[in-house]
């Protein structure tokens, strides 16, 4: 009977022993200080066997075995190891942790860790958003203005132009989802809202060339941005005279849900009313984007990231004056309008993501997105010009005490109903997995496109009771039954219908490396993408190649080099003839890219530094020439150019001011393109003359970027916030002329902003202070355009008695102070 006890009770004794070591599953995320998703992190139970490392969005999952408590270790090189006591209460959410880097080298590695990103890739602290001073309000777009390589000359737009590229040349990916812009704005006041809500925003790379497989067809820059997927409740609130912004977070008990929404408000009025052109503005910009995931469990999660937007542009000029020339030929322009122009974009964008995750080495991620976008623009405007000669050379005097003397009148009636509808729709397939040293990636994507478009177009020029132009062939016949009057041409006139259906197939895949060397680091990324599209039955490989090499030295270097073959396949304002006409032939522009650079760590004294520098050069073919008036891009829908881009790019940032980071860029570049059809016959020598190579309407050739940021060192809270652009002028030539004629330049681009910010509750040094329910309260003041220059944007052509052309500018806005109030709770 004793044994009997005895082994009963042995039995017991077991079965609790298995049951208390019954396996459980923590889950988590694994961050840094900054907030960047850390991967490559061990993730163990302290003196156990196993573990398990964070994926590439800092995850990871980890199976124990073992008794309660348990403490958790995590290590990363360059961080501090982190241990987390946790009691069996810690199964039921999951975790978010905070790794630190290593305090005896604080700054270093903290410049270091922005090096996770690929091997061209460049880091943008998205946090800097709200303090840079930014007129366009484009927030991300703002920073990515002030990096190596990226030029831009209006503030009024939030687009950019990358190392001799225009601004359709740019992907901009949400979440590994493309996303697009309206196509018919004309001028950056029409612009409103960018799609990327800085507030919603965890992560951001940005890369001017030379970019892996994984991302898609387009010749110049990536800016690939990352969404939160929020750990606690919080939010924000914005407002300015600018507009407004709110948005907010949380997750659910049990952490399975997460959501993240943003409303934004904008409207220009009170900037574009600084221009010449004086009138009732009306523009309002608003849109609303969400972002919900839902986790079933360890391997599956659902996500949806929907934007609707809403702009408005509405538009009654009365008048303006603009004074030009020189000193000794001075020219004032009068104008008075009648009429009004109406525009009103509407756009609309939805994507579902469902992950698989087996185990953290696989991932497979299947999305459905889906973009439309209606577009009207509606206009008809009469004006009536007054050219004057201003007579008196005196320094002192002013325009108003010079005599005036006309010798130019007319008139113009502009008349626009366009109207466009496109849709956008995406299916594809996407796998991410380790297998040892190797990480592969690779995807399948089919794309609908359809675009719809009404255009009816015209401008009508009259000087001297001459409309203007006339057909010189028309005139001769003036004599004849067959003349009338009705046979006078337009300045142009367009008018057309198309619907246009379209599918595009891609996949790419795309291999990462490691390889430890005796003496260094040797990352290498290998890709190769595929593309076809049956419009015009054209399919497209573009093989790519990425190195890194990081060397053991006494001094820290890191070297890198890309290369591959880039093609720009047609979208529907390339292969759209600018009267309307759809070229059926039209094929994808080619750009093969060498890039190769390095980045030099360094110290001084106690703050760390980073020098980058880029030497680049792409050779292209098969381009479609284009004009470009402020930002609206005119094609001429035939291949029939090559060019080249050449330049250095090169950048200082670190701590300049203890404690914040600055940065300066400076860029050469010259981009040029020689046109296959384009000659004229000289009149004296009779002669056939070929013009050959001339720049491209990008050709930016010094570009010189700041962005500075300082503190009263008794007084941190108190920042200040410097943002300086300068760029020389960009090419430019007689409206509707041959393309060989647009080699004039522009005047250089010259602006500086200024910010000044008070955090009124908290400190930036310590975040984590609240004062009751905010974590801080922020006050700025903004001047925009300090100096007041008049920065060009483009020209109004207007002619004498003497039939001379006259290129008066269309200045941009001027100085103007802004107010606005920053909250997070």
């Amino acid at each position: 009977m004793l044994n009997k006890l005895i082994l009963l009770f042995l039995f017991l004794l077991s079965v609790l022993q298995m049951h208390a070591q019954q396996p459980f599953v923590i889950r988590g995320t694994v961050k840094s200080a900054e907030g960047l998703a850390l991967d490559l992190v061990n993730v163990s139970v302290k003196d156990n066997p196993g573990g398990a490392v964070t994926n590439p969005e800092g995850e990871f999952v980890l199976n124990i075995n073992a008794q309660w408590p348990i403490t958790l270790v995590f290590s990363r090189i360059g961080y501090q190891l982190q241990e987390l006591p946790l009691d069996s209460m810690a199964s039921s959410k999951p975790l978010a942790v905070v790794l630190i880097v290593k305090t005896e080298t604080v700054e270093t590695v903290d410049i270091r860790a922005k090096r996770r990103n690929k091997e061209n890739f460049t880091y943008i602290d998205s946090k800097l958003s709200a303090s840079l001073p930014d007129a366009s309000g484009g927030g991300i777009e703002g920073l990515v203005k002030t990096q190596m390589g990226v030029s831009s000359n209006n503030e009024l737009s939030s687009q950019y132009r990358v190392r001799g590229g225009n601004f359709d040349e740019n992907l901009v990916y949400v979440n590994d989802i493309e996303v697009y812009r309206p196509l018919l704005i004309r001028a950056g006041q029409q612009e409103g809202l960018s799609f990327v809500n800085p507030e919603m925003v965890s992560d951001v790379q940005f890369s001017a060339g030379g970019f892996d497989a994984r991302y898609g067809d387009k010749m110049s820059s990536v800016l690939d941005i990352r969404y939160k997927r929020p750990t606690e409740f919080g939010g924000s609130a914005s407002a300015s005279l600018l507009g407004a912004h709110a948005h907010v977070e949380g997750t659910n008990a049990n952490g399975k849900f997460t959501h993240i929404t943003g409303l934004r408000y904008k409207t220009n009025k009170y900037l574009v009313s600084s221009t010449d052109v004086s009138g009732d503005y009306k523009p309002s910009f608003f849109d609303v984007q969400t972002y919900l995931t839902y986790r079933f469990n360890d391997k599956w999660r659902l996500g949806f990231l929907g934007n609707i937007s809403q702009n408005q542009y509405n538009f009654a000029p009365v008048d303006r004056e603009t004074s030009f020339g020189t000193i000794n030929e001075a020219k004032k322009l009068k104008m008075y309008f009648e009429g009004q122009e109406r525009d009103e974009f509407l756009t609309g964008f939805g994507a579902g993501v469902l992950n698989f995750s087996p185990n953290p080495m696989h991932n497979l991620k299947f999305t459905v997105s889906g973009y439309r976008t209606s577009e009207d623009e509606n206009y008809d405007i009469l004006g009536q010009y007054w050219l004057q000669e201003l007579e008196g050379e005196e320094p002192q005097m002013t325009d108003a005490d010079r005599i005036a003397s006309g010798i130019g009148v007319g008139s113009y009636l502009e008349h626009a109903r366009n109207y466009l509808f496109g849709a956008i729709t995406n299916v594809a397939l996407r796998g991410a997995h380790r297998l040892g040293d190797n990480n592969i990636e690779w995807e399948v994507k089919y794309q609908y496109e359809r675009f719809s478009d009404i255009i009816n177009e015209w401008e009508m020029r009259d000087s001297a009771d001459f409309n203007i132009p006339i057909n010189p062939n028309n005139w001769e016949m003036r004599d004849s039954a067959d003349f009338t009057q009705n046979q006078l041409e337009m300045v142009y006139a367009y008018n057309a219908e198309n619907d246009i259906s379209t599918n595009r197939y891609t996949a790419f895949v795309q291999e990462n490396r490691r390889f430890e060397l005796s003496n260094g680091i040797l990352d290498v990324s290998a890709g190769i993408r595929a593309n076809y599209w049956d419009f015009n039955d054209e399919l497209l490989i573009s093989p790519r190649l990425g190195v890194s090499l990081i060397p053991e030295w006494k001094k820290d270097f890191r070297f890198r080099f890309s290369t591959g073959l880039y093609y720009q396949s047609p979208f529907y304002k390339e292969y759209r003839m600018q009267g309307g006409d759809i070229n059926y032939t039209i094929k994808a522009q080619q750009s093969i890219h060498f890039v190769g650079g390095f980045d030099y760590y360094f110290m001084r004294g106690e703050r760390p530094f980073k020098f980058s520098t880029e030497l680049y050069y792409k050779s292209m073919k098969n381009l479609i020439p284009y004009r470009i008036d402020n930002v609206r891009i005119r094609y001429s829908a035939q291949n029939n150019a090559e060019g080249y881009a050449a330049g250095i790019d090169m950048k200082l940032n670190g701590e300049f001011v203890k404690g914040v980071e600055s940065w300066a860029t400076l860029s050469l570049m010259s981009t040029e393109e020689d046109l296959s059809d384009d000659s004229y016959v000289d009149s004296q020598s009779n002669e056939t003359i070929f013009p050959g190579y001339i720049p491209r309407p990008s050709d930016q050739r010094l570009n010189f970027s700041l962005m500075f940021q300082d503190y009263f060192r008794n007084n941190p809270s108190f920042k200040v916030n410097l943002n300086f652009l300068y760029g020389t002028g960009l090419p430019f030539g007689p409206p509707r002329s041959e393309r060989y004629k647009a080699i004039n330049r522009m005047p250089a681009y010259r602006r500086v902003d200024i910010g000044f910010s008070k955090e009124i509750t908290g400190t930036q040094l310590n975040p984590n202070k609240k004062t009751g329910a905010f974590k801080n309260i922020w006050i700025g003041v903004e001047v925009f355009n300090l100096f007041d220059i008049n920065n060009t944007i483009s020209y109004f052509w207007v002619t004498d008695v003497s039939n001379r052309q006259y290129a008066v500018p269309n200045y941009l806005t001027s100085r103007r102070l802004n107010v606005k109030l920053i909250t997070r709770f």
